[in-house]
């Protein structure tokens, strides 16, 4: 194969959008770990329970289904059911002519995800540990996980927990399922073992996978956080044996951060973040979440089809957070820090109230009751001790 005008699959140059390049790479992720991890169940998710519950019980018997409630995010999650069944083509019988060189498979790999729309790209060894136990046949070697984040002025435009949060995850998910179904496509072309993971379709545990893949570190909230899309972001997989260059973890400085902000906890409604230390769980150091607790208040949401206000409110959620504005970062973690400081002192003088909440509310709160679409609830600031005031009018609540 002729490299003569594939530089770029040699050298070190920025592949994507954001410098992932510049960041600080570490030989094991930041979590602390104190054993080993032990494989999970697709049981013990707290959604999974909270539907099991007397509250799921509640929903399922009045013929309201969890994502057939709001018009719009039904629209888009059949969809995204439609995109998890897409039939892949089987495993070419003969193996295309590749290069060897798991580096520059790598960088083509990148590439492709690129090409496709993604975010950011990176690559890790599979972990036994996130594959859920109940996938028996699941033996590949390498994740490629593909990142997009979600539309960052949406997500300021609602309290967090609104009709519009929902579908504006099934956005991303729907961009991730079909860069995974491409990606994983074009290797069983090439006559390689691939398969995806994508909602609807999960065979892994992402938010290890983030982490292992050099896109995150874990935060206080339980979730993987990107150091240039905070958690305002979702991921899929693509699971292959591809011998590819892995990405190292990454380590931004966020394990200290966490340890001293609780911006996350003060605000979620259900209360089941942490305030206080680290413990040990399933074998690492991490801050207790309450799964359980967390999705039960998801699914009795009357003004909205999820909750996530933690994502919308985390200071590394900032407004700087297009590919544009990292253009001249050289990689000092303290600029990263001071950006999510302000973000943080904004965010508090304005008593955790955004611009746009105020005046870009621009969907209808609609529900589903029985065969037909009424107005649903709005939520209601006042009731959450917020004043729809302007936010330069707006004082946080002693």
């Amino acid at each position: 194969m002729d490299f003569q005008y594939r530089d770029i699959l040699l050298n070190n140059a920025q592949l994507g959008p954001y410098p992932l390049e510049k960041l600080r790479r570490v030989d094991r992720p930041t979590t602390e770990y104190k054993g080993e991890i032990a494989r999970r169940s697709r049981s013990e998710s707290g959604m999974v329970k909270a539907l099991l519950s007397e509250a799921g019980k509640k929903m399922t018997q009045s013929g309201v289904m969890f994502y057939d409630r709001d018009p719009l995010c039904s629209a888009l999650s059949s969809f995204q059911t439609y995109l998890s069944k897409f039939p892949l083509p089987e495993v070419a019988a003969s193996t295309a002519p590749l290069p060897e060189d798991p580096r520059i498979l790598a960088r083509h790999i990148k590439s492709l995800g690129y090409f496709l729309g993604a975010d950011m790209v990176g690559v890790c060894a599979l972990p036994e540990s996130a594959v859920f136990i109940e996938e028996e046949d699941c033996e590949y070697m390498f994740a490629v996980v593909l990142l997009n984040v979600k539309k960052a002025h949406i997500t300021r435009q609602s309290y967090g927990r609104e009709w519009i949060d929902d579908p504006c995850s099934f956005q991303a998910y729907q961009r991730c399922a079909c860069q995974a179904q491409i990606m994983t496509s074009y290797l069983r072309r090439l006559g390689r073992r691939a398969d995806l993971s994508i909602v609807g379709k999960y065979p892994t545990l992402m938010p290890q996978l983030v982490i292992e893949s050099g896109l995150g570190e874990e935060s206080r909230t339980g979730l993987a956080l990107n150091p240039f899309a905070g958690a305002s972001f979702k991921v899929s997989a693509v699971l292959t044996d591809l011998p590819l260059e892995c990405d190292k973890p990454i380590d931004f400085g966020l394990q200290e951060y966490c340890s001293n902000c609780v911006i996350c906890a003060e605000q979620c409604p259900t209360r089941a973040i942490s305030f206080g230390e680290k413990e040990e769980h399933n074998g690492y150091m991490k801050w207790k979440h309450d799964g359980l607790r967390c999705a039960t208040g998801v699914i009795t949401n009357s003004v909205g089809n999820i909750c996530q206000r933690c994502t919308k409110v985390c200071p590394w959620n900032r407004r700087d957070s297009s590919p544009e504005c990292f253009a001249d970062w050289d990689g000092d973690i303290k600029t990263l820090h001071d950006s999510v400081n302000r973000q943080a002192a904004l965010r508090r003088e304005n008593g955790f109230v955004e611009p746009e909440e105020c005046r870009e509310k621009w969907w209808f709160p609609l529900v589903r009751d029985g065969d037909v679409i009424i107005e649903a609830p709005e939520f209601n600031y006042e009731a959450h001790n917020r004043r729809t005031q302007k936010p330069d009018q707006t004082k946080p609540k002693n």
